[in-house]
């Protein structure tokens, strides 16, 4: 008896075409909104449409040039001129990446472990995994065409080896030492259970991630350093980095005594405050209430320089330039809070660099747009939830223009992130 073949489920669709002329004319929000309501009419029950694939469509509608993505089921999207398409076609396979394929998996059957990584990472580097169109594992650092950092080895979407620290792109956990694709310095230590978690004492990572939360051993000596839990709860109250510099910010133990001796924030928080801290306390303990904190990823300024347009055809395989830092409101009752730049240069002659902001936990999401040439707001009004944190990324691209665009070259763009309340 022969196998039934699965047909697809939306194999029915007759295909849609979306003017982008108007649709760039709509706000984001509506741009979402959009984009979201027809995929949901295209699947209907067979896919649970996500912020990943509505971000996906609206990311080809940036691209200058005419190019396709494909979705779930066959679904292409393609963007020709100012028409968006969608229609389902099957993706066709070239004769040399089927025997590209062979030549892997005879690599996988015959080679090292090592070997077998390498190669295996050659097709996935700069993975995006959370969909905010920023690499998160198998980075390229130095265009080698090798993974250097938070590299996935067993292709389950989380790193394994060269792990590192808030974004900054160096390797600080699960180092491997001797190039033979297993983790031997500063291990990750399993804290995915409450049983683990209360067990571990090190580099724990409590999410299942990849990356340890709690703990933090920055240089390997045992101990740790930043973002320690001391009572056990799951929850970072001793040495705390805000902006991933690897340096105390707030609840600061200066003599090793686990306590907090230097900016000290008091619990429970009162009062609807500011966001700006009040000093109380004596000589030896210095306390401010603190209300909302903006942690940086990797220091606090934004540097963009020498930024290679889009439209190049080796734009692709480079990591742009992008900040993260998360929002993080401390207090017991919801509050709103805005960001707003702080420029201090921009010397691009055109508004071709530009920026787009993604967030989480119900934090908003723009699409992109100039970059700022004097201080502004990048978002107003912006509501969390008690004990709540919301994550931000901030990604630069240049527009290309399909032409040189000698003007922008050798400017630069600097500036920090400010938050209000």
């Amino acid at each position: 008896m022969s196998k039934k073949k699965k047909q697809n489920p939306i194999s029915t669709f007759g295909g849609y075409t979306l003017d982008l002329a108007k649709f760039n004319l709509k706000s984001d929000k509506e741009q979402y909104a959009e984009i979201e309501k027809k995929l949901k009419d295209i699947y209907k029950d067979d896919l649970d449409v996500s912020k990943k694939h509505v971000m996906k469509v609206i990311r080809l509608t940036y691209n200058p040039k005419d190019d396709y993505i494909y979705l779930p089921y066959s679904l292409k999207v393609t963007k020709k001129g100012l028409e968006l398409i969608f229609r389902v076609e099957r993706k066709v396979i070239g004769i040399g990446w089927i025997i590209f394929g062979l030549w892997l998996l005879l690599l996988a059957l015959i080679g090292s472990t090592y070997l077998g990584i390498k190669y295996i990472n050659v097709a996935s580097l700069n993975k995006d995994i959370d969909g905010d169109g920023i690499a998160d594992i198998n980075i390229d650092i130095n265009n080698d065409r090798l993974a250097d950092i938070n590299v996935d080895t067993n292709n389950d979407n989380k790193p394994n080896i060269n792990v590192d620290y808030k974004g900054n792109r160096k390797s600080v956990f699960n180092i491997d030492t001797d190039n033979d694709g297993n983790a031997d310095f500063n291990l990750i230590n399993d804290a995915s259970t409450d049983d683990k978690r209360k067990e571990c004492k090190i580099n724990c990572d409590t999410n299942g991630d990849g990356w340890p939360d709690l703990n933090l051993d920055l240089d390997g000596d045992g101990i740790p350093d930043t973002d320690i839990d001391t009572n056990g709860d799951g929850i970072a109250d001793l040495n705390l980095d805000i902006n991933g510099d690897g340096v105390c910010d707030i609840m600061c133990d200066t003599n090793g005594d686990n306590k907090c001796d230097t900016n000290c924030i008091e619990a429970p928080y009162n009062g609807m405050g500011t966001g700006t801290s009040s000093s109380t306390g004596n000589a030896d303990h210095n306390t401010g209430t603190a209300m909302l904190i903006i942690r940086f990823s990797d220091g606090e300024t934004v540097n963009v320089d020498n930024l290679v347009p889009d439209d190049q055809p080796f734009a692709d395989n480079i990591v742009r330039p992008y900040k993260t830092f998360t929002v993080e409101n401390l207090s017991d009752y919801p509050m709103y809070y805005s960001l707003r730049w702080r420029v201090q240069a921009n010397t691009f002659v055109t508004n071709n660099l530009q920026y787009m902001v993604s967030s989480t936990n119900g934090g908003p999401n723009i699409g992109y747009q100039p970059a700022p040439r004097n201080n502004e707001y990048i978002v107003e009004r912006v509501m969390i939830p008690v004990r709540a944190t919301q994550k931000y990324t901030l990604s630069f691209t240049l527009i290309g223009l399909n032409r040189p665009q000698n003007e922008d070259q050798n400017r630069i763009f600097r500036g920090t992130v400010e938050i209000e309340t």
